[in-house]
């Protein structure tokens, strides 16, 4: 009888949390050159201002990119970028986004969140990197890097967008992610730390996530940016 109840109490607080769940839409906040919107087999353009949601698939052109926001976490879409939001949805204790990253590369700043706790997810055909209150940089050959935080690099989920309106079960943990914050804690499954300033690739022969390291490498722009200093 404990038991039953101890299912039925469960049953009731998941249909709770998927009753109360809410979609969020990202806001487009600036667009540089080709950026479009897919609308069933056409593309249309994005502008400053538009709104989208789950489902949606956006493409960047040649020397092009585009900003979104998503509940003050800023989502910068290179060039030659293809991405389909596969969730945006909102409950009463957190805020749930994942992006299916198809080509190109995608840099975000996960804002934490004081009233809600926050989940955020970029998936390619190769990885997926899992993350919160951090800055990253993801491309769809799966090379990473962490700016700020903590990322949680896995295994890919899929091999195509999963859109879906419904929360996960998972609950990210609330607080910084430091040196002591476990993998666990960032994505709720396995997966290998890549911490603030360190790169990871995937191993073209296992698919696996290569060892992190630390970038020690800076660009042609960094460097005459520091002369320039």
């Amino acid at each position: 009888m404990k038991m039953y109840s101890k299912i039925l109490a469960a049953a009731l607080t998941v249909f709770i949390s998927l009753q109360a769940a809410a979609a969020l839409e990202a806001t487009v906040t600036s667009t540089n050159g080709k950026v479009q919107l897919q609308k069933g087999s056409s593309w249309v353009d994005l502008r400053t201002g538009d709104k989208v949601s789950g489902g949606a698939v956006i493409s960047t052109g040649f020397n092009s990119s585009a900003k979104l926001n998503i509940e003050g976490s800023s989502v910068e879409l290179g060039p030659l970028t293809r991405v389909t939001i596969e969730k945006l949805v909102s409950t009463s204790t957190k805020n749930e986004s994942s992006l299916y990253l198809d080509s190109g590369k995608v840099s975000a700043d996960v804002s934490k969140s004081s009233a809600k706790r926050t989940g955020f997810k970029v998936s390619t055909p190769v990885a997926t990197a899992s993350v919160r209150g951090t800055s990253f940089t993801i491309f769809a050959d799966g090379r990473l890097h962490t700016h700020e935080g903590l990322v949680a690099k896995g295994l890919p989920e899929s091999s195509a967008p999963k859109i879906s309106d419904e929360p996960s079960s998972y609950e990210p943990a609330q607080g910084d992610t430091n040196a002591f914050t476990s993998v666990k804690d960032v994505s709720g499954s396995y997966g290998i730390p890549v911490y603030a300033g360190q790169i990871s690739s995937t191993d073209s022969s296992t698919g696996l996530p290569t060892p992190p390291q630390r970038e020690l490498a800076k660009s042609s722009t960094e460097i005459k940016n520091l002369l320039q200093r």
